[in-house]
């Protein structure tokens, strides 16, 4: 009987601590422990300002072990709805962040569970609470608005910046989106660099510093849990990028997202994966038939797909029985971009190798600016 109650203690101790370890861990931790990303939004505001719109909005992934990408989203990209182009400035004062939070859901395909709203104020507290940043202020930033009782003059120079001058560092705006953004990333990652020099036993205290002075839907364990993440993001590991946009059509300062650069930029961040745009692929073409004119009509049936040629020519000689497409070793993909258009009826006869595999000292060695070499041989045609 004994040994029975001991048994039936050791399982219920045992069940105790798996349900204590299963419910302990935060929602932040369960995805890192399952491999998978930590997406936050983390929008800037002016302060004081009831129903301002976004001056910064961003998003940031991170990945178990401290690999992160920020990306800046431009706060004068437009969005087309009812009542026709709205900017991300002027949606976060209409819909707030969840508006935001939804669409730029949709605009990245990623879930985006956790918000942060961080004010001028906010910023200060944070700089503060980490002793500060240093970086290199390249110029002297001078800017006055009265009416937002702004004054804004950080000197020149490799320099320590406390709460306030590292708002004015960020605040500046001289017109040029793209320099004000550069200067904002510069920043960060100063901020991210100090942060990590926060000994282990400050980070409760520089989390909770930090969660009560922004708004935010993380709860404390959540934030302490992504500073641990953080912590592990050595500046080599870590990317800041603009999101990219093209102007909009018919419009002289709108932006729209380039949804395939885009889409790129999201599969790397998140997914760890890539892939390819034909634009990207530079194709050279060559005629190994005596067929004339094959290349040159190849070569443009290759760029109205969205292929890059290069340039088109004969081959070393016309009797190539098979056609060959050549890729460099790094980029084999490439090459298997360009069978995959080749026409099925012709693909039998098609052989993908790599510069390794080719014997290119037949054609001259490897050209410039040159992705694939596709070699057209015997029963080739891209005529339907």
């Amino acid at each position: 009987m004994r040994r029975v109650a001991i048994g039936v203690g050791l399982v219920l101790t045992a069940v105790a601590v798996t349900l204590f370890i299963l419910f302990s861990q935060t929602e932040v931790a369960r995805t890192f422990r399952q491999g998978a990303p930590v997406c936050v939004l983390v929008v800037g505001v002016d302060e004081g300002v009831p129903d301002a719109g976004a001056d910064t909005v961003s998003v940031a992934i991170l990945q178990p072990g401290g690999r992160t990408t920020w990306i800046s989203i431009p706060p004068d990209l437009v969005w087309p709805t009812a009542t026709g182009w709205t900017s991300l400035h002027t949606l976060y004062a209409h819909e707030g962040i969840a508006g935001i939070s939804r669409r730029l859901s949709l605009l990245l395909e990623i879930t985006l569970p956790y918000w942060v709203v961080v004010d001028f104020a906010a910023l200060r507290t944070v700089v503060d609470a980490v002793g500060g940043v240093e970086l290199t202020v390249e110029e002297r930033l001078v800017y006055q608005d009265r009416s937002r009782n702004l004054f804004i003059d950080v000197p020149p120079g490799r320099q320590v910046l406390d709460g306030t001058a590292a708002a004015d560092f960020v605040r500046y705006h001289d017109g040029d989106e793209s320099g004000r953004l550069a200067r904002y990333h510069q920043f960060l990652g100063a901020l991210l660099e100090k942060a990590r020099a926060v000994p282990a036993n400050r980070w409760r205290a520089t989390a909770e510093t930090v969660r009560n002075a922004v708004q935010t839907n993380l709860s404390l364990w959540e934030t302490l849990d992504l500073v641990r993440a953080l912590s592990g993001a050595t500046p080599d590991r870590v990317m800041f990028v603009i999101a990219p946009t093209a102007p909009r059509a018919g419009a002289t300062r709108n932006l729209v997202p380039d949804l395939v650069r885009l889409r790129q930029l999201t599969q790397s961040s998140v997914r760890g994966s890539s892939f390819l745009t034909r634009d990207e692929i530079r194709v050279l073409v060559l005629n190994g038939t005596g067929q004339k004119l094959l290349a040159t009509r190849t070569g443009a049936w290759l760029a109205d797909l969205g292929f890059t040629v290069t340039g088109t020519a004969d081959a070393d000689r016309s009797n190539y029985p098979r056609t060959y497409i050549v890729a460099r070793e790094d980029a084999r993909a490439k090459g298997q971009a360009v069978f995959e258009v080749i026409p099925t009826g012709v693909q039998s006869s098609v052989q993908v190798q790599t510069d390794r595999e080719f014997d290119l000292a037949r054609i001259g060695g490897w050209p410039q600016h040159t992705d694939v070499i596709l070699i057209l041989g015997a029963a080739f045609d891209v005529r339907p």
